[in-house]
C-alpha cells in the first residue's frame, strides 16, 4: 500500500506519531468541533515531513468519530464531549480495517505499482464511491496520495466531486508541489501546510523509532534529513551515516580523486539491491553541493553535519565561482540522475562520471 515517501510509508497507516505539526493538528480539530468541517483539505509540504502522517491520522480521527456519535452520548444520551485531540488507538478495530482496505467507507486513491500516473477510471471509481450512501451511517473519507500523480482527465474529474462534494464525503489530497496543481482544486479546499521540521524535533523522533542509533548518528541523520522525518528515517534504515564519511572522505580529496575509492563505491552500488543506497548518495551530493554554493553566495560559513566536513565543502566552493560550480552540479546531477534511465546506464558508470566532473570543478581554480 503506497503512501507518501520514505520509510514513514510503512507506519502512517497506523501512527499516531507526528512531530513539529501541533498547530495543523489544532487547525483541523478546531474545524471539526466548529460543526462546520470542510469537505476537502489540501495537506501540501516537503517529502517525507509527515503530510501521509497527518492525512491517517485525520481519517481515523473522522471515522472513528463517525462510529463514537452513533453511540450514546452521555450518560443520559445528552451530547458527547468535544474531542481534545486527533489521537486515536492505532489498534482499533477501525484503525486496522483502514490500514488493510478494508473499510467500507474509507478509499485509498495511489497510482497504480505499474502506471506513472493515476488513472481516470480510477479516479472516477472514488468519485462514485463518494456519492454513495456512508454504510456505517457516518462520514466517508477518500485519501489521495499523492493527487500529484493525477493527469489532466484525472483531475478534472475529481473537480467536479469537489465542486459538487457529497454529504458526508471528505476528501484529503496529499501535494508536494501544490502550485503544480488545477487552480480549481486548490481553491476548492481548505489548505493545510507543513513546514519542515526542526532538527531536534527529527533527532527525538529517531530515538524513538530507531533506539539503536547513537547521538551523533542521529544528529547526522537529521541534518541530512533537512527537515523530512521520513528521509532521516528512510536514510538511518539504508546506512546513509558511513555513505555519507565515505562521500566526505572523497570530497576532501576532490582535486586529485583516488580513483580506486570511486571505483570500490560504484561497485558496492552497482549491486542488485543497492538502488536506494544509490538515490541516497545522489541526494546527500546534491544536498551538499547546494548548501555549500548557498552559503558561499552569502558569505556565512557552513554548520557541520560531521566534524569538519562543513570545511570541506567550504574549500571546494569558492565565493568566485559560485557560477562554476552551479554549472558543476547541475552536470553531477544530470549524470546521476541518468541510472537507471531509458539509457540504461549502470549506476558505477554514471557515478564515476558525476566524481570525474567534481575533480574537473575543483582544479579549476
Amino acid at each position: 500500500m503506497p503512501v507518501d515517501d520514505g520509510a514513514v510509508v510503512t507506519s502512517a497507516a497506523t501512527s499516531n506519531s507526528l512531530i513539529g505539526h501541533e498547530a495543523a493538528e489544532s487547525t483541523l480539530l478546531k474545524a471539526w468541533n466548529s460543526s462546520r468541517f470542510p469537505h476537502a483539505w489540501l495537506i501540501s509540504g516537503p517529502r517525507g515531513v509527515g503530510k501521509a502522517t497527518l492525512a491517517w491520522k485525520a481519517a481515523r480521527f473522522v471515522l472513528s468519530q463517525s462510529n463514537s456519535n452513533e453511540q450514546a452520548g452521555g450518560l443520559f444520551g445528552d451530547t458527547p464531549l468535544e474531542p481534545d485531540s486527533l489521537d486515536t488507538d492505532p489498534n482499533s478495530p477501525i484503525a486496522r480495517r483502514m490500514a488493510s482496505n478494508g473499510h467500507s467507507d474509507f478509499r485509498l486513491l495511489t497510482k497504480r505499482e505499474d502506471k506513472t500516473v493515476i488513472q481516470i477510471e480510477h479516479t472516477r471509481e472514488i468519485v462514485d464511491f463518494a456519492y454513495m450512501t456512508p454504510a456505517e451511517g457516518g462520514w466517508k473519507v477518500i485519501l489521495i496520495d499523492s493527487v500529484d500523480d493525477m493527469n489532466h482527465n484525472s483531475a478534472n474529474a475529481l473537480l467536479k466531486a469537489l465542486e459538487e462534494p457529497p454529504s458526508k464525503a471528505l476528501f484529503l489530497l496529499i501535494s508536494h508541489a501544490p502550485g503544480r496543481l488545477l487552480p480549481t482544486i486548490r481553491s476548492r479546499c481548505r489548505a493545510l501546510k507543513l513546514a519542515r521540521v526542526p532538527k531536534n524535533g527529527i533527532v527525538s523522533l529517531l530515538g524513538d523509532l530507531r533506539p539503536t542509533l547513537s547521538d551523533e548518528e542521529k544528529s547526522v541523520l537529521a541534518a541530512l534529513g533537512d527537515g523530512s522525518p521520513g528521509r532521516a528515517i528512510h536514510f538511518a534504515d539504508q546506512g546513509a551515516v558511513d555513505l555519507y564519511r565515505a562521500l566526505v572522505e572523497l570530497a576532501s580529496n576532490a582535486h586529485r580523486l583516488d580513483m580506486s575509492l570511486v571505483m570500490k563505491m560504484g561497485d558496492q552500488l552497482a549491486k542488485k539491491g543497492a538502488e536506494d543506497a544509490f538515490a541516497i548518495l545522489s541526494q546527500m551530493i546534491d544536498q551538499a553541493l547546494q548548501r555549500a554554493i548557498k552559503a558561499a553566495a552569502v558569505g556565512r560559513p557552513l554548520d557541520d553535519i560531521l566534524p569538519g566536513d562543513g570545511g570541506v565543502w567550504a574549500r571546494l566552493v569558492l565565493p568566485e565561482r559560485i557560477s562554476q560550480w552551479a554549472d558543476a552540479r547541475g552536470d553531477i546531477m544530470g549524470f546521476l540522475d541518468k541510472a537507471g534511465a531509458p539509457a540504461h546506464l549502470g549506476r558505477k558508470h554514471v557515478l564515476v562520471n558525476a566524481f570525474i566532473r567534481l575533480e574537473q570543478a575543483a582544479q579549476a581554480r
